[in-house]
């Protein structure tokens, strides 16, 4: 019996050391990314034959040419434009149409196993969920950080907080409905918090002159709350007074503002809060506008956004108003994500401005700045590649045939 405990007891250290040396040799695993061109910084001027080198899920440096280490992984792209992984800022990634009263759980679950994958093989290794409706989302988080689906990483926003109940929103309806409902949020997994601070954009009252649906002291007391447990706030607001209502309060990001004016650019810009304009939606807000069957009353309101969407946009971005891209798309939009870069160049951006927006922008919105959004030494190893410079032609960011998110390669 004695000689038995000795021999197991010895088969687990053998097992322990084992086991620990097989995660030093994958943490010490090497690749080695030969990028004909590479756009380390968004903004900057690509550098032409360099060499990322990646050990586990870090970059470790990049050098000039392209070099060789005995037992690295070269992965080939000497023929490839590559850059760091691109973020949708403000998406909906387990939902189904919202006017759909038969959706449930599992409708979302299929929806977010479906669009991980999508948004995932686009490039697009970060996206912020701004709007659920109900818990799914976080089981479809955590499956793809248990290795079960693919899909990228995913900041919850929870469920958005109105003033009224309903399938995808959350009752703020006076202080303590308010109180309640936010801490509700952050305890159930939110990293952050929206709020609806007007109406939605299919919704008449929310033209240019609809009020703002919430109090003063409804949104302090959700500032508050979000404050005390450092949760950021997001805004959907298209109205023009609910745009400089929510600008009094500490928010992050100001998401639409369709009929904002420069006053309220003007302390965005003052209080670095960060503007996502959501454009892409605007090609189905036409399509719905230019629809026979739709109301008349309804088509000259949806026109309304389609028009002026992009001149705040431009306007927002020649007064330095600081941008991040977001596309508010659903199931449908997921893997076309990339719509909305295009929207931004189709505005008057310029192409290089746009993919810093897009990345470094984007990083700074979520709190990556330190560890995502551009390919240098020290930062996660999130590095796309395309065929074809979309610096020359924007549409070549459809053609993203490398995912790599953090040290691990997706697609090749």
């Amino acid at each position: 019996m004695k000689y038995f405990f000795k021999t197991l007891m010895l088969f687990f250290i053998m097992s322990a050391v084992s086991y620990a040396q097989e995660n030093e040799q994958k943490a010490r695993e090497v690749s080695i990314i030969h990028a004909g061109t590479l756009l380390s910084i968004a903004g900057e001027e690509p550098l032409k034959m360099q060499s990322i080198i990646v050990e586990g899920n870090k970059i470790i440096s990049i050098e000039a040419g392209y070099v060789e280490i005995a037992g690295a992984r070269i992965v080939d792209m000497r023929d490839k434009f590559v850059m760091a992984g691109l973020f949708d800022s403000h998406i909906h990634m387990a939902e189904r149409d919202l006017n759909n009263p038969l959706a449930n759980a599992a409708d979302h679950a299929l929806m977010g196993v479906k669009n991980s994958r999508k948004v995932l093989m686009a490039g697009f290794t970060t996206v912020r969920d701004l709007g659920a409706r109900d818990d799914t989302l976080y089981k479809v988080i955590d499956a793809i950080e248990d290795g079960e689906i693919i899909g990228p990483r995913i900041i919850p926003g929870g469920i958005i907080i109105g003033v009224e109940s309903r399938a995808n929103g959350r009752e703020c309806n006076g202080i303590e409905s308010c109180r309640k409902t936010t801490r509700d949020m952050i305890k159930e997994g939110a990293q952050w918090i929206k709020i609806r601070s007007s109406c939605r954009g299919g919704q008449l009252c929310a033209n240019e002159d609809g009020p703002p649906i919430f109090f003063d002291d409804e949104i302090q007391t959700i500032i508050d709350v979000a404050k005390k447990y450092k949760i950021p706030v997001a805004t959907h607001s298209h109205t023009r007074d609910s745009s400089l209502q929510v600008l009094k309060y500490d928010i992050r990001s100001l998401e639409h503002g369709t009929f904002m004016k420069e006053e309220a650019m003007d302390m965005m810009i003052e209080k670095d809060v960060i503007f996502v304009p959501t454009m892409s939606n605007l090609d189905e807000t036409s399509a719905r506008a230019h629809n026979p069957e739709t109301d008349p009353i309804f088509a000259t309101h949806s026109m309304k956004f389609v028009e002026r969407q992009p001149k705040t946009l431009l306007k927002a971005y020649e007064k330095g108003v600081k941008i991040a891209t977001g596309t508010d798309g659903r199931g449908r939009n997921a893997g076309t994500n990339y719509r909305e870069i295009e929207y931004f160049v189709r505005t008057g951006i310029p192409i290089s401005e746009t993919l810093k927006m897009a990345t470094i922008n984007s990083a700074e919105l979520l709190g990556f700045a330190d560890t995502l959004g551009t390919i240098e030494e020290g930062k996660l190893a999130d590095i796309i590649a395309m065929d074809g410079s979309p610096l020359e032609k924007i549409e070549n960011i459809r053609k993203v045939i490398f995912v790599m998110k953090d040290g691990k390669i997706y697609k090749e």
